[in-house]
């Protein structure tokens, strides 16, 4: 499955599939930094009025992905260095927060099992846009076991220009997504050890490794 484009499902909520479309093209790179995007070309696209477009626009403004200029019209935004840093220091305060009360409960992981599987088969062959997704899902899961599902909510209101350097290392380092799968494993292993400060310091090794790229 691409990371790009799906259709819409006229029966659910267009603002926010739009939304989710737009942020997807941002993050692979499809819609590039500095680009204009033209509601009237997204509104032929789509077959939509410009409201729910405005809607998702705005949304995306909020989490500084796109940037609006009078008499310009909306923009790409361009990486934010100080945003992805800000995310990062978010992202790992919550999810070592995840992954260290997963440690100490004993939390049953099985319901990871199917998530590493699949990560796997996409980490062997380099299909980093099926990764990315998994790799998603992985996260989303922790929370849920750890009884905290609103913590990554949290997370990806802010990490919009993390998921950009993200998709970049792995689109742009061969076999990077193998190397996440690796980590992945590593913190999987250390909650099931009961390792609470092994989980948290592998949990902060993975989500600090997006800002290789700006070393």
């Amino acid at each position: 499955m691409s990371l790009v484009d799906h259709g819409l499902d006229r029966t659910q909520p267009i603002p926010k599939q739009l939304y989710e479309i737009l942020r997807r093209r941002i993050v692979a790179n499809t819609l590039q930094p500095g680009e204009r995007i033209s509601e009237a070309a997204l509104a032929q696209e789509f077959d939509v009025s410009r409201t729910p477009l405005r809607a998702a626009l705005q949304q995306l403004a909020t989490e500084g992905l796109v940037t609006v200029r009078p008499q310009v019209g909306t923009l790409v935004a361009k990486l934010d260095v100080a945003q992805l840093n800000e995310a990062v220091f978010i992202r790992s305060a919550l999810e070592c927060a995840v992954v260290e009360k997963l440690a100490r409960e004993s939390v049953d992981l099985s319901a990871i099992e199917h998530l590493l599987s699949l990560q796997a088969v996409a980490a062997d062959v380099d299909d980093y846009a099926t990764f990315f997704q998994h790799d998603e899902a992985f996260h989303a899961k922790l929370a849920e076991l750890a009884g905290t599902p609103t913590s990554w909510k949290l997370v990806q209101s802010v990490k919009g220009h993390v998921d950009r350097q993200r998709y970049t290392l792995m689109a742009g380092i061969p076999m990077r997504s193998q190397r996440a799968f690796q980590e992945h494993q590593d913190i999987v292993n250390c909650i099931r050890a009961g390792d609470v400060a092994g989980a948290s310091k592998a949990m902060a090794i993975h989500v600090a490794s997006v800002l290789e790229l700006e070393q």
